[in-house]
């Protein structure tokens, strides 16, 4: 929730936006120093050095051996036509084609090869049950696509087979080995089902997604260094449900190490990302908007929003808008998305994004129902032609009557959202549906959300997406150029250990559960942000530690649009905000409400305890300066302990070790700040409390 007043919607400087990923100068994240891939003096996974090795590339006679299979060769292509295993060694400028029975389950040994192609996929899996690339013990293999680069002749992937090993099947990649896998043409490894990667060396580097998966991905173990230059790391498309009854789209690491270097999305599933250890130790290291040496040929497009008002939105239906000229050719129909809230005092607007292509002088809003395809004619609700404002990003509806939507044009407001992050989805983890991490150590570097979960699409399976991240273990380091973990729907935090470096937002979801484990966050707008959605915003603290810190200006520690309600934990918040009811440590459009354990808050004073809360003190004319502080009862037992690196104008805090007529004390590195007998349920007053602030750009954002 942010407090800048709007006179309608407040200015936000629009920008520029190639049709897909676009063109993005590389980005160098501080304590991060870019040599061909980046090194990290963060206390997290290392990095992978490097391990092309261009000495041990084979050479000599190329050579198929089996003892169970099928072989034909056709000048420089060979055809593998049976289930069976194949052991390929030496070089060869051509292509490896399998040409299987449906049941059949084939095997590639790749024992030191040099595979080139320039005419189509180098290893291209026709038809089989399954197919097994298998780096020997040993080895050092590459496979070269070095086709044409140009992006129209890649996109019929069912006649140009988009990767340098391609599959219309299951594909495995495993063994003991070392395998570099580089295209110049589009995708690295795609399977059109599943694709599973385990204890191989493999390093991809493409301009399209280095590993694709339809129906799913998975990495057991191996060391993974993946590279696309123009597009997402890991990405699955599908989300329906096969016939065995299995949940398409989901990306699951479970061991090994994964390093991975896009332009775009690091992980991108069409349905869940699931993090855990199953077999191995698990490390995963994302940094996006790393590389972008490819430069789309599609037309140039804009950020622009529909603005629509709380009492006309629904999520029954869907939005478009319709851009088209003054002469007869055809326009182009674009869907809006849910990306925003927008706030001009209590009043709220849904922020619709979408991106609007160049070259087209009007533009008409359609209304339809979910799933309709609009055409002009099946609306529910329509704007009439208007000329679209290039100055502004945004139009505002401002009535309906009848099926006619009338408004005007208006500008959206930078200190609503990260200027910083880029204009294209470059988020670390993204699902579809939902993000879950138990175990393992997760370091992420992103030029957009670190952790980002959808909400309110309708998947292929019939249901509809619902956006959650759950955290219950593992180490996750974040730096990102805006929300540090967003979920559309609701954040849960069990357990587990989380550092949000930096971030324009650090936690943020339409309900936000802190259950248990260890959270730090430092954001630059909002520390915890519980933003509208499909449920009440809520904020909810029930155990655990949650340590936040925000710099002074228009920034909320811990800002909730519905409710904040704690039961247990230990919460220390630093706001620099000392503007009261305009901004502070704990700000809410509902009220608080502390049951159990310990809050301490300190910064500009919004919102205190509501009744039936614990008891409470408030402090608003002392200066807290830096050090160590103890918080303590007369008996010399610790309630709290924390650190200032700044000064705090005030504070606030709430207890359920403070009991009526116990005595309290404060210590800056042992000399007493702060004493006082809690002698009713609320003790002291800051003089302006009660008071909601005013709203901003929800900053949600669902691309």
């Amino acid at each position: 929730m942010k407090k800048t007043p709007l006179l309608l919607i407040i200015l936000l400087i629009a920008s520029l936006l190639l049709a897909s990923c676009g063109e993005t100068a590389t980005q160098t994240p501080s304590g991060i120093v870019e040599s061909g891939l980046h090194t990290t003096s963060d206390e997290t996974s290392e990095p992978i050095s490097d391990f092309t090795d261009e000495g041990k590339t084979a050479t000599g006679d190329f050579n198929v051996a089996t003892s169970d299979g099928k072989v034909e060769s056709s000048g420089s292509v060979y055809t593998l036509g049976a289930a069976g295993t194949y052991t390929l060694s030496g070089s060869l400028d051509g292509q490896i084609v399998v040409s299987a029975g449906d049941d059949d389950e084939v095997t590639l040994v790749l024992n030191n090869v040099t595979l080139k192609n320039g005419d189509g996929a180098p290893i291209l899996a026709l038809n089989a049950s399954k197919v097994t690339v298998e780096a020997a013990a040993g080895s050092y293999n590459t496979v070269t696509d070095s086709r044409n680069t140009d992006p129209a002749a890649a996109e019929n992937s069912d006649t140009n087979y988009d990767g340098a090993i391609y599959a219309e099947c299951d594909l495995k990649i495993e063994g003991t080995g070392t395998l570099i896998v580089e295209s110049s043409y589009d995708n690295g490894i795609k399977s059109k089902d599943d694709v599973n990667i385990k204890e191989v060396s493999l390093k991809v580097t493409a301009p399209g997604n280095a590993v694709k998966g339809n129906d799913s991905i998975t990495v057991k173990s191996g060391t993974l260094i993946l590279i696309s230059t123009a597009s997402d790391g890991i990405k699955t498309s599908n989300s329906d449900v096969s016939s065995k009854g299995n949940q398409r789209g989901i990306i699951t690491i479970s061991g090994g190490q994964v390093d991975i270097y896009s332009a775009c999305d690091g992980i991108s599933a069409s349905y869940d990302v699931i993090i855990n250890e199953d077999e191995s130790e698990c490390k995963v290291n994302v940094y996006t908007a790393s590389y972008s040496d490819k430069v789309n040929a599609n037309e140039a497009s804009s950020e622009m929003y529909l603005v629509v008002p709380n009492s006309i939105y629904s999520t029954s239906n869907d939005y478009y808008a319709y851009f088209y000229n003054d002469d007869d050719a055809s326009g182009v129909w674009v869907k809006c998305a849910y990306d925003t809230m927008v706030y001009s005092g209590r009043t709220s607007y849904y922020g619709l994004l979408m991106q609007a292509p160049d070259g087209y002088a009007n533009v008409m809003f359609n209304v339809v129902k979910s799933g309709t395809t609009p055409d002009g004619s099946n609306y529910l609700y329509s704007t009439t032609g208007e000329t679209v404002n290039g100055s502004m990003n945004g139009y505002l509806i401002t009535s309906a009557s009848g099926s006619e939507l009338t408004g005007d044009w208006v500008s959206l407001g930078s200190s609503s959202g990260s200027t910083s992050k880029t204009t294209f989805s470059s988020k670390g983890i993204k699902a579809e549906n939902a993000i879950t991490i138990s175990a393992g150590t997760v370091y992420v570097y992103a030029m957009d959300d670190g952790l980002h979960a959808n909400s309110g699409n309708k998947l292929d399976n019939g249901e509809t997406s619902v956006g959650d991240v759950t955290v219950s273990g593992g180490n996750i380091t974040i730096y990102s150029a805006d929300d540090g973990v967003h979920a559309d729907g609701t954040l849960n935090v069990n357990g587990g250990y989380i550092n949000v470096v930096e971030s324009h937002e650090g936690l943020e979801g339409n309900v936000v559960n802190i259950n248990g484990g260890k959270t730090f966050v430092y954001a630059s707008d909002d520390g915890l942000n519980a933003g509208k959605g499909a449920s009440t915003p809520l904020i909810n603290i029930t155990g655990g530690y949650l340590d936040v810190t925000t710099p002074s200006g228009d920034t909320d520690g811990i800002d909730s649009n519905g409710n904040i309600t704690m039961s247990g934990g230990l919460v220390i918040v630093r706001s620099g905000a000392s503007m009261g009811g305009m901004a502070g440590s704990v700000d809410t459009d509902g009220t608080v409400k502390v049951t159990g354990g310990t809050i301490i808050a300190l910064g500009g004073i919004c919102e205190t305890p509501a009744s039936g809360s614990v008891n409470t003190y408030i402090q608003s004319g002392t200066t807290f300066s830096s050090g160590s502080y103890v918080l303590s009862d007369a008996s010399g037992n610790t309630v709290a302990e924390f650190t200032l690196a700044a000064s705090y104008s005030s504070v606030w805090m709430a207890s359920d070790a403070f009991e009526t007529n116990g005595s309290y004390k404060l210590t800056n590195n042992g000399s007493e700040v702060l004493s006082w007998t809690q002698s009713s349920s609320t003790v002291g007053s800051a003089g302006n409390t009660g008071m909601g602030g005013f709203g901003g750009r929800g900053g949600f954002g669902g691309r």
